[in-house]
């Protein structure tokens, strides 16, 4: 494990304890240039253009806070390690734990872009990338970056299939659920 993600792990650990804030989880929220008509063109549109496969689009309302995004990481990152994927890809897989599923067809419709969605959530699986590139990314798929860090007032827990709850410790659980069901 990277010297960098260890001590994310020990900030998230303590952040629990001591109410301390998380370091930014490398995202940055969209507004698509137009509403998502075709969400597998849209997709495949994004697989084309980006950097790497540790890009990920994601639904613009799927993070409930940074803590939630690194908790998600955190438990991608296990499972690559260990070969337990369920998904193919590592961004499939990001998306099958924040809906908390373990049928990956199923998570696109919950924690990836559906029809009418007008905002995403560009994502660096891979914790390196600058600005530059989610500026570089942003513009390659005409999209506008907004200010917007997750948060629970943009935040649909009843989409990614939440049923009771509706903060972040709810959103974290139902990452561990993703691998339970």
């Amino acid at each position: 494990m990277s010297r960098y993600l260890a001590s994310v792990r020990i900030e998230t650990e303590n952040s629990f304890r001591h109410n301390v804030s998380a370091p930014h989880f490398p995202c940055c929220r969209v507004s698509l240039e137009v509403p998502c008509e075709d969400p597998r063109e849209l997709a495949m549109s994004w697989i084309e253009i980006r950097e790497s496969e540790h890009w990920a689009l994601i639904s613009g309302s799927c993070l409930a806070s940074d803590i939630h995004g690194w908790v998600a990481h955190q438990v991608l990152m296990r499972n690559d390690e260990r070969n337990v994927m369920k998904s193919n890809s590592r961004d499939g897989e990001f998306i099958r734990l924040l809906s908390g599923t373990h049928h990956v067809a199923a998570s696109f419709k919950r924690a990836g872009l559906c029809k009418g969605d007008k905002t995403a959530w560009m994502v660096d699986l891979s914790c390196s990338e600058s600005q530059e590139m989610f500026e570089e990314h942003a513009s390659r798929m005409k999209f506008e970056i907004l200010e917007d860090r997750p948060n629970l007032s943009i935040f649909d827990g009843e989409r990614l299939g939440i049923e009771n709850g509706r903060d972040e410790n709810a959103a974290i659980a139902h990452i561990h659920l993703a691998d339970l069901r």
